[in-house]
């Protein structure tokens, strides 16, 4: 069994504009920016090294690794992307040699795999630093000039350049857009490298394959959620807030993907199984982070105020102990051969959407309309699924058939997710119904797993009469929530169906 990774020692979000500069361009005057009443300046001298596989990996997913020295943050740095101008920045402080930290690595391992990771390029910075502070002296953004000299270990390419960069520290992007108007009106624009080691190798990355028709849809979605598995994985590892939850949610969107449309484009669905395994075993560690925040947030709904306490200390016990085990089980199959492998195979098939294969050339070559169809007969299935919810007067029937109408009505809307570039706004209109629907599934669902944890608590020995009275409530209301949401979901459907059929009508 393997332990949990070691956090980096620090993380923060790091929200930075980078813009293009001549040599003989300098900063204007920002002394004048609305909010700023002082500037000190001063400059330093920054040596770094970039690390990546032989193929950029860790740049084509837009994460940089590096190890600088000089600065006020000598160390080895990771940096991940985390929307727009923003990423996150991992530290760990500097090691004895240049090779990167094992933790480093196993932080990135759904990236590199087990490819070697070694110097791509060396960079060194004259950074003129000027930072704005408010007039309390805080630092609202530090604003840099870097002259840069790098060597790229490919080819032993040298280059030299000036950029500059605006980082925020406790000012706001309105801070930010004045900046940049001030940037603006002196000539200096956006870079069109958005690292500096973007600048330096961005030119040995080829170019994405331009694949036309079905396969370009479907392998513009799938190539889209890979990205969001891998960043997933990294912060799963993390141990980061709802890190659990997107991973499985990318998980969950390639395989529908994959299995919808794995007729239509002659797809080997093994990989449809892997995904469904990797879901599964996730499934634990999200249930439990769901359930804790859910039953938690409940107590206060119970009538004594005197047994609540008692009820929620029992709650954070029980999920307590239960989710450290499933992070453990998580951990454990994020650094197993079999999803490396996993891993692997979807590298693969979506390599091979951009491949000519015999149908294309002699053949059928599917026209993206036609995966309309498919969806359409995914449609059908949810349709009898949720037909036979109200069939039934046994609960336990009728809570295994909510579950199946759930688990199609996700595949339909991942379905809907693949083809939306072909009617947008009726796509949108589409997911919007879903997402009521999906909520209201959801929610259901999660009265029925809420329920199986309270009588799992009232059962076991040692605890208060006051936390069992608690739980007791805390089940009655769930059962009731249940219920109400049972007797939604036909109207539910109807609705969300009504949207969808437009998309193949």
């Amino acid at each position: 069994m393997s332990s949990s990774p070691q956090p980096p020692r620090s993380t923060a979000d790091e929200i930075e504009r980078k813009y293009a500069a001549t040599a003989g361009q300098t900063l204007p005057d920002l002394s004048t920016v609305s909010g700023v009443a002082s500037i000190d300046s001063d400059v330093v001298e920054l040596s770094a090294q970039y690390f990546d596989t032989a193929d950029l990996a860790l740049l084509r997913a837009k994460i940089t690794v590096r190890r600088r020295e000089g600065g006020d943050d000598a160390g080895w740095h990771v940096k991940l992307p985390a929307g727009t101008d923003t990423r996150t920045e991992l530290h760990v402080p500097l090691t004895d040699d240049d090779s990167v930290p094992p933790s480093l690595l196993r932080l990135l391992r759904s990236v590199v795999r087990d490819e070697p990771v070694a110097l791509a390029a060396l960079v060194s910075t004259t950074r003129a630093r000027q930072r704005l502070r408010d007039a309390d002296g805080a630092l609202l953004a530090e604003v840099v000039v870097d002259d840069v000299t790098a060597v790229r270990g490919a080819d032993d390419t040298e280059l030299h350049w000036r950029e500059i960069e605006v980082e925020l520290a406790t000012g706001d992007i309105a801070l930010l857009d004045a900046v940049e108007d001030r940037l603006a009106a002196a000539g200096i624009t956006r870079s069109p490298s958005p690292s500096k080691l973007h600048r330096v190798l961005g030119d040995l990355i080829p170019p994405a394959p331009r694949v036309k028709g079905a396969a370009g849809y479907l392998r513009e979605y799938l190539d889209h959620e890979r990205h969001v598995l891998a960043l997933a994985d990294i912060a799963v590892r993390r141990d980061a807030v709802d890190a659990v939850h997107s991973m499985r949610k990318a998980a969950r969107r390639l395989r529908s993907a994959v299995q919808t449309y794995s007729h239509d484009l002659n797809l080997d669905t093994a990989l449809v199984g892997e995904l469904r395994w990797l879901g599964q075993r996730l499934s634990p560690a999200r249930d439990l982070e769901v359930q804790h925040e859910r039953l938690t947030g409940r107590v206060a709904e119970l009538p004594v105020v005197a047994f609540r306490e008692a009820t929620r200390a029992r709650i954070d016990e029980y999920f307590t102990a239960k989710a450290s085990a499933a992070r453990v089980e998580a951990i454990d199959t994020l650094d197993s051969g079999r999803y490396l492998e996993l891993l692997r195979s979807l590298d693969a098939l979506i390599d091979g959407l951009a491949e000519p294969d015999g149908r294309e050339q002699g053949g059928h070559r599917p026209k993206p309309a036609e995966l309309t169809r498919s969806a359409e007969t995914v449609a059908g299935k949810v349709a009898k699924r949720v037909a036979k919810v109200s069939r039934t007067d046994d609960p336990v029937e009728r809570d295994e058939r909510m579950h199946r109408a759930r688990k199609g009505a996700k595949r339909l809307r991942y379905a809907i997710e693949v083809i939306s570039p072909l009617h947008p706004k009726r796509a949108a209109r589409a997911l919007d119904r879903f997402d009521e629907f999906q909520d209201l599934l959801g929610e259901f669902q999660d009265s029925v797993v809420a329920r199986d944890h309270l009588v799992d608590m009232a059962s076991e020995q040692g605890h208060a009469a006051e936390s069992s009275f608690g739980l007791g409530i805390l089940h009655r209301i769930e059962a009731e929530i249940g219920e109400q949401q049972a007797h939604r979901v036909e109207g539910a459907w109807q609705r969300a169906h009504r949207a969808a059929r437009r998309l193949w009508t």
